[in-house]
This record gives C-alpha cells, structure tokens and sequence, in this order.
C-alpha cells in the first residue's frame, strides 16, 4: 500500500510559547509593587514636606529624610514599573532598591530618635512623624520583597547564560 503524497495537518501537539526574559520575576508583578512603591513615595515625600515647614529642626528634618526616602522610592517604584518593558533595567533596579533599603533604615532609625526625644505637647508633629515612619517601615518591607525577587531572577539568569 502507498502512503498518501498530501498528509492531513491535525493540531494535537500545544508548541510551548517562547519564554520572555525574566519570565518568572515578571510572573510575581513587580510593577504592581513599584506602583505601591511609587505611591507611598509620593506620601512620604509630601509628609516631609509638612514636616520640613511647620516642626522645629530635628535630626530628621535637617537631614531631609522624608524628602530623600520619598524621592528614593518613588525612583525605584518607577524602575520596578519599568521592568516588564526593559528588563535591561534589573541590575540598575536591583541597586536602586539596595539604596533605598539602606536610606530608609537609616531615615527609621532617626524618626526614631526623633519620635523619642520630640516634645509630647505638639502633638500633630508628632502624628505626622508616626505617620511618616510607618509609611517607611511599609516601603522597607516592600523593598525587601523585590529585592529578594529580583536577586533571585538576576542569580538564575547568571547561571542560564
């Protein structure tokens, strides 16, 4: 018996997509992250604002850590945003957030002291540096996070190439 010279084509087989680069980082939704990063930047930054122009000089306020922390994580929220179109932008992301993780620990230790030695009587500087704290302490458990996942995806991808 001769075989057929035109073979029916029949689908069965499902071709496996092209994996995009930093497909598993990509998976876990930095950008969402960066938005929150970027959002709580913005509060921070805005609150440092009310704080550089109504309380006294305190360590936090002549150091400007509300406004460096803020203008920080709004940077890194931008580039974590970022990475899902270029994610050329890893190991600059991965060092901004490094960055950012090391200023807001200090910036939490200061509004520390400062939350620690303010004055109780004024007792709206005093919210809005809680406030201010708080936000900071969200934004380093953020930036932990994608830290862990971005040095995760940059420590596969080394090893892959």
């Amino acid at each position: 018996m001769r075989k057929p010279l035109i073979k029916q084509y029949c689908a069965t087989d499902v071709v496996p997509a092209k994996m995009q680069p930093l497909h598993n980082l990509l998976q876990k939704q930095p950008a969402a992250m960066g938005v929150v990063q970027m959002v709580s930047g913005i509060t921070i930054f805005g609150l440092g604002v009310v704080l550089a122009t109504t309380s006294p000089l305190t360590l936090a306020t002549i150091l400007r850590v509300p406004l460096l922390t803020g203008l920080l994580f709004f940077i890194s929220g931008v580039l974590s945003a970022l990475l899902h179109k270029f994610p050329r932008l890893l190991p600059i992301c991965v060092a901004v957030n490094i960055g950012c993780l090391c200023v807001a620990g200090v910036g939490v230790v200061l509004l520390t002291i400062d939350l620690s030695s303010g004055n109780p009587n004024v007792n709206h500087q005093v919210k809005v540096k809680a406030l201010v704290m708080c936000v900071t302490v969200l934004e380093v458990c953020i930036t932990a996070v994608l830290l862990f996942w971005m040095h995760r995806e940059l420590r596969s991808t080394n090893k892959t190439a």
